[in-house]
Order: structure tokens, then C-alpha cells, then sequence
């Protein structure tokens, strides 16, 4: 867009009541009548801006005595536009549903841009699609509550689900952070009741309620170092390295794949790939290595090795 002339045709039509004649508008822009044209074009198009001709006299704003027209904070190219629709696709993922209501008022305006572009919603609807897996559905009210008091660095009361031993625990945790992992909301929070650092599970929030408490800040730093170091989900301080090899079949594609930030890969001379990865709890890491089936082989630790064998035995003992 050109914004110069956007902003310069804004002011002009925005001191004026009255139709402004197009010889004035292209002598105060110094550009052509098709620079002209263009320019009001985009402006309706894309800002909404109510251009309308009066014939005979000129270009104003039809707008009421009372109205007035601002620009937008915010517009498009017609190249934005389309990434936007990708963005809201994904969006669409993000449950709960609150989260797709607080972007409806967005989402309306994108798909006028996206009209006015012969693109219409039931069609790229259609032709992009983002399949989500294993969703957890968060309940949207401890959402907002978890979120709220988050934002306004407040304590939160919580009856949280056990769901290894279905049961219900109350406790008073200072938000510190929401995590979206694998189509599933966390909250990293402070425990109250433990005096330590926990990831909780947004769905596993049964009863929710901010307190007048202010929460309790914890060092980014302190933060990053409880929650990063272990593998996928679980935190802690890091308890083994594992060292994974897989099949030549499929190690071009895994090598593309980042399992951990601090991981370290490597080759074999048969062009099998290594990987090792760092792991807290190995649960989370022991389900990864298990979708590979054949095409993976821990080489280290033998404890890890004796879980996974552990595992393989009692599956197989389901289809005897």
C-alpha cells in the first residue's frame, strides 16, 4: 500500500464537508489520476474508509454531521491477508472456546478482505486444514479464571483432578506461566501447598477462584531452569541422557525432527542416525520412542532399555 498518499487523501477528505474536486485531490497528492483511483480503492477496500463520489463535484466522506472516520491502527496486503487466514485456521486449535470468541470480531473483518479478494470463507476453509490430536478440553471459565489471575499476578485456588488416583486436591498456586504443548493448555505455577514449582494441566482444573492474594513472582531464569531442562512436559532437574539410534528407513526425516534443545546427534557409518536427548521423567520419552516400534533402539541407559522391554513384554502378552 502506498501509505503516504493513504495518509495524505485521509487528511484531506477528513477537513473538508464538502466534495473536493478530483483536479484539487491530484494537484495536492501530485499523482496521477490512476495512482488516484488505486489509492481510493485500497482505502475502501481494505480500511473501510466511506470514499464516495459525488458526481459532478468530487470526492468526500459520507458520513452523518455527528460521525467522523478514523484510519485503522492496523491494515493488510492483499499477501497479509492470506497469511492471516492461515493464522486464524490455526487459531481454531487453541481451544477453549473463548479463545475463538475473544478473535470472532477479527475474524469478521478478515474474511471481508478475503472477499473483496474473490476468496471466500467456505472455500479456503475447505483448502486448509489443521488436524489437531489427543485434544484435552479445557473448561473455558477456569480458562479465563487461570488467564485473569496470570495476567493480574494474582493467587489461585484450585481443586485440581489426580487423575492416577481420581481425586481431587485442593490447592493455592501463584501462576507464572500458560504453556500450549502438543494441543493441550499447562499452567507452570508455584505451589503453595509443595513450596515448589509444578506444571499443571489446564484440564485437570475442576474449580477455579482468584484470590485477593497477590501471586508470587519467580525468576525467569529459576523458571526456565525447573521447567526446560527435562524432556517434553515433565520438569526437573535432568536424571539421564538418552541415546536413541534409529533405522536408516526413516533417519533422514527423524534427523529433521527437534526432539529437545539441547540434543546432540551424530551418524553411524551405515547412515543410521543418534540421537541423545536429556530426560527428567522418562514417561513422556518412554511413549515417543515406543510410536517408532522396530525402527528405534535405545542404546543407553540400560534402565531406560529394561522400560522399554518391560513395555514390549506386556503388550505382547495382550495379543497371545
Amino acid at each position: 500500500m502506498d501509505f503516504a498518499h493513504i495518509y495524505e487523501l485521509h487528511k484531506l477528505l477528513s477537513e473538508r464537508r464538502y466534495p473536493l474536486p478530483l483536479d484539487e485531490i491530484l494537484q495536492k497528492l501530485e499523482c496521477s489520476k490512476s495512482t488516484f483511483h488505486r489509492i481510493r480503492e485500497q482505502m475502501v477496500d481494505y480500511l473501510g474508509a466511506p470514499i464516495i463520489n459525488q458526481r459532478g463535484r468530487g470526492y468526500h466522506y459520507d458520513l452523518k454531521s455527528d460521525e467522523t472516520y478514523e484510519l485503522p491502527g492496523l491494515w493488510f496486503s492483499a499477501k497479509e491477508v492470506v497469511s492471516l487466514a492461515l493464522l486464524e485456521q490455526l487459531s481454531e486449535t487453541l481451544q477453549p472456546e473463548v479463545v475463538k470468541q475473544l478473535l470472532h470480531p477479527v475474524s469478521e473483518r478478515l474474511h471481508q478482505l478475503l472477499a473483496k479478494q474473490h476468496i471466500h470463507q467456505h472455500d479456503w476453509k475447505q483448502r486448509i486444514k489443521v488436524a489437531t490430536q489427543w485434544q484435552r478440553l479445557c473448561e473455558p471459565d477456569h480458562f479465563i479464571n487461570v488467564s485473569h489471575a496470570l495476567l493480574t499476578r494474582h493467587q489461585l485456588e484450585i481443586d485440581y483432578w489426580q487423575w492416577q488416583t481420581d481425586s481431587t486436591e485442593t490447592r493455592i498456586i501463584s501462576p507464572q506461566r500458560l504453556v500450549y504443548y502438543r494441543d493441550n493448555w499447562y499452567l507452570d505455577a508455584w505451589c503453595h501447598k509443595r513450596e515448589a514449582l509444578r506444571t499443571f494441566s489446564v484440564d485437570a482444573i475442576h474449580q477455579s477462584k482468584k484470590t485477593p492474594e497477590i501471586a508470587k513472582d519467580i525468576d525467569p531464569e529459576q523458571l526456565n531452569a525447573h521447567v526446560m531442562p527435562g524432556y517434553g512436559i515433565f520438569a526437573g532437574d535432568v536424571t539421564g541422557i538418552a541415546e536413541l539410534k534409529f533405522s536408516k528407513a526413516i533417519s533422514k526425516r527423524t534427523s529433521r525432527e527437534s526432539w529437545h534443545p539441547d540434543q546432540q546427534t551424530n551418524w553411524t557409518e551405515q547412515g543410521e542416525y543418534l540421537l541423545s536427548v536429556p530426560y527428567s521423567d522418562p514417561r513422556e520419552l518412554i511413549r515417543d520412542i515406543l510410536r517408532f516400534g522396530s525402527n528405534i533402539e535405545v542404546i543407553k541407559p540400560e534402565s531406560l532399555r529394561e522400560e522399554i522391554k518391560n513395555e514390549l513384554q506386556k503388550t505382547l502378552k495382550k495379543y497371545r
